[in-house]
């Protein structure tokens, strides 16, 4: 064999060799079995059972706004960023396949039913299951999300390996203010006024709206009613309130989610008007930072409790 050739060859092999080897340690690893990593939630609802847990579903708000052992020990938080109504639905899907009565919390905001395929799929989080999981797999081709490359071990995850590594990272070496306690991921920083005001100064000029289509709308009631043993608990969790007067039909919002809790037998219905709350249990004027967390994940618990939810 010509030298150049051969050596081609064995470059060519070592290189599959290294793409293939780093696809799975980050599969087996990095990802879907790693507490801090996002895929580790969808992990979590495909594989595990967990009988007597209390799952939480939502946005960052979710995310960084529900401490889970200030609401009920078995609560597990899995909010992440950008999570609209498609997101959650395809989450619920999961979780409704359990043979399982616990409640059900999802964090509802104004932009919960909007849907942009590039903003609110963060790739990252779904690569692990593509060709494992049909549901995931044909969620993101129906969402035109996935490139031909994504589908082959040791390319789909091109882009994205420092994604999985920075909250590990982050969460080994103590690195910035963030704090990950069962799916959590809190702000320990005080808030600060003046960086707040900044914000609220940006914010304001904003023009917000909650929509809801009739698609969204026969889905989530359908999602519902195929699940009588379940509890659905919708909560509008803290607003800043420079974030709230800029949502022109906020009471639209909460006007839709009484109907549904007045509707079905098996929805609660909990808005806390949080206009008292001060500005140092933010982190910004969109999320709550981890005191501020810990005082409505309490006060959350007490509204559960009034209910008997649990």
């Amino acid at each position: 064999m010509n030298p150049k050739i051969k050596l081609l060859t064995l470059l060519f092999v070592f290189i599959i060799s290294l793409c293939l080897s780093a696809d799975y340690i980050f599969s087996a690893f990095l990802t879907k079995t790693t507490p801090v990593a996002e895929s580790n939630k969808i992990y979590r609802l495909t594989n595990e059972q967990h009988n007597n847990e209390i799952p939480i579903f939502g946005s960052s708000r979710a995310e960084k706004g529900y401490y889970c052992d200030n609401i009920n020990p078995n609560c597990y938080n899995y909010g992440f960023p950008n999570q609209s109504f498609d997101v959650t639905a395809l989450l619920l899907n999961f979780e409704l396949k359990k043979n399982k009565t616990t409640p059900i919390i999802i964090d509802i905001h104004h932009d919960f039913f909007q849907h942009n395929a590039y903003t609110n799929i963060n790739l990252a989080t779904y690569l692990p299951f593509v060709n494992t999981n049909d549901s995931i797999t044909a969620f993101l081709e129906q969402n035109n999300r996935l490139k031909p490359y994504h589908y082959i071990p040791g390319a789909r995850y091109f882009g994205y390996y420092t994604t999985y590594l920075e909250p590990i990272v982050e969460n080994k070496m103590k690195i910035g203010n963030a704090l990950y306690l069962k799916g959590g991921v809190f702000d320990t920083k005080k808030g600060d006024s003046r960086s707040i005001q900044k914000r609220i100064d940006n914010r304001l000029d904003k023009k917000l709206s909650f929509t809801i289509t009739s698609e969204n709308d026969k889905q989530l009631k359908q999602l519902i009613t195929c699940s009588p043993d379940r509890k659905f608990i919708f909560v509008v969790s803290p607003y800043h309130w420079s974030a709230k007067s800029t949502v022109a039909n906020f009471d639209e919002m909460l006007h839709y989610f009484n109907g549904l809790a007045k509707s079905y037998p098996n929805v609660h219905f909990i808005y806390f008007n949080t206009d008292k709350y001060s500005d140092e249990l933010f982190k910004d004027t969109v999320h709550l930072n981890e005191a501020g967390a810990k005082q409505f994940s309490a006060e959350l618990q007490t509204h559960l409790q009034e209910l008997e939810i649990f």
